[in-house]
């Protein structure tokens, strides 16, 4: 009873572990994958059209909803030509910025359908500490990235690291590769063990072939001692 109990004890506990280290693997497969589709400098990292970026700046500083700062991550679903014309005045959009070469994540407060171009603008001016802000320069449809979604307060400084060269190969590729080593490992002892098991079973089974072939060789041997017998007692009752 107790050894059913710890086999199933480490049964579970190894079904738990193997789920969490394929869940990890396709959580850094996956946030390795919207890296790797960021080829420029105006791509946003996303996958299956839903994206990430980490705040850096208090442009939209504020105690709305969807306000967010300096050090936030926000997650955004990327534009195409038929959403972008779905936006409505007080969304927020990212765009880039050619103007200082960097992503904006403004609101939209004003709407051109006819001329498909739109007019953003911060929430908060962190130069001048207070809301008053200047519209940006109008941009065209195509040039709206994504609309804003939800953020993660605070992990935007996280993000930056892990998206630098030296983040990404210490807590993706690293762990990544530790994990699917690990998991080699485990793979070839169990393969051993399976080999090892199969042995076992071949050499039992020889075993018993060879032990039931003696039994036969002597049972064939004692037959033919019995008419060997048989015959010399015959002979000798001439």
């Amino acid at each position: 009873m107790e050894q059913a109990e710890k086999t199933s004890t480490r049964k579970v506990l190894s079904i738990t572990l193997n789920s969490l280290f394929y869940l990890i693997i396709i959580v850094l497969l996956i946030f390795s994958l919207a890296n790797i589709k960021v080829k420029k400098e105006n791509d946003i990292a996303n996958i299956f059209g839903r994206g990430f970026l980490s705040v850096q700046s208090n442009s939209m500083l504020g105690d709305q909803d969807d306000s967010f700062e300096k050090g936030d991550m926000i997650l955004v679903k990327m534009l195409d030509e038929e959403s972008v014309k779905e936006l409505k005045v007080g969304d927020i959009v990212t765009y880039f910025d050619m103007s200082i070469r960097e992503f904006n994540t403004h609101r939209v407060v004003e709407i051109n359908l006819e001329d498909e171009y739109l007019v953003t603008q911060a929430d908060y001016n962190p130069v001048s500490n207070n809301t008053n802000t200047q519209p940006d320069q109008p941009i065209n449809f195509d040039q709206a990235l994504a609309t804003y979604s939800s953020k993660i307060s605070g992990f935007g400084n996280t993000l930056d690291y892990l998206q630098s060269p030296t983040g990404f190969a210490l807590f993706v590729i690293l762990p990544v590769v530790f994990i699917l080593a690990f998991e080699g490992i485990v793979l070839g002892r169990n393969i051993l063990q399976l080999n090892r098991a199969k042995m076992e079973e071949k050499y039992a089974q020889e075993k018993e072939d060879t032990k039931k072939l003696l039994e036969a060789e002597k049972d064939k041997l004692r037959e033919e001692l019995l008419a060997e017998l048989k015959k010399e007692n015959k002979e000798q009752s001439k």
